[in-house]
């Protein structure tokens, strides 16, 4: 093979080196993303050690109703000053008309609603959105440094990325609704951890481009 055809082939093996070295570099920095991904997935699903002093506000999405029995048990304990339920409508079951007799509130409790100590949010219907709710409820509410966010331990992860992206600086204690439920956090959901990292990511846009319909509480404030 002459001197030229060496070159050549030299020169071919070259590229062919740095293609795979970009190619290596990118399946890393994917793998590294993921990695990182995987990881804030796992630790947000964990019990957080919150102590008993805990945040005078919480947060609920609503869905699985043992999230809202333990905020009313909370309220009722004099724990919390406020309970916020987003999505509080007729896809998850729950109405201003119906909440006395789904839960048999006693007499104070059903005023809770009237003094303010209990906030139904009605509009919410996905995760993106009840973020979106009680964030321009707290725009409201500027004295609020730090909530408590009550949820499932499966939906928890996704949940308080979102949230807490939404209310920042506000910061977010997660506080699980079914401790005694049987979770592995390790069996990971292939399905839940999807939906995560897509919020995860979709997150870091500004809220207003979050998808989604804007909920009544932040269209009247623009």
């Amino acid at each position: 093979m002459n001197r030229l055809g060496r070159s050549g082939v030299l020169r071919l093996f070259h590229k062919i080196i740095v293609l795979l070295i970009r190619l290596f570099s990118i399946v890393g920095f994917m793998a590294a993303i993921l990695a990182f991904l995987f990881l804030d997935f796992l630790s947000r699903a964990e019990v957080q050690d919150h102590g008993s002093d805990l945040p005078r506000t919480a947060i609920i999405f609503t869905g699985q109703y043992d999230r809202l029995d333990l905020g009313l048990e909370l309220l009722a304990s004099e724990s919390l000053d406020r309970l916020f339920v987003s999505g509080a409508n007729r896809t998850s079951g729950l109405i201003k008309e119906r909440f006395p007799a789904l839960f048999e509130p006693k007499t104070e409790q059903v005023d809770w609603i009237a003094n303010g100590r209990v906030i139904l949010a009605p509009d919410a219907h996905s995760t993106l959105e009840n973020a979106l709710e009680t964030a321009c409820w707290l725009d409201a509410h500027d004295d609020v440094q730090e909530v408590i966010l009550i949820t499932s331990q499966r939906h928890m992860a996704r949940a308080s990325v979102a949230l807490q992206r939404a209310i920042a600086p506000v910061s977010v204690v997660r506080v699980i609704s079914d401790p005694t439920k049987k979770y592995n956090k390790y069996q990971v959901d292939l399905k839940e951890f999807s939906r995560f990292a897509a919020t995860w990511v979709v997150t870091f846009l500004p809220r207003s481009l979050w998808p989604g319909n804007v909920p009544t509480n932040c269209a009247d404030e623009g």
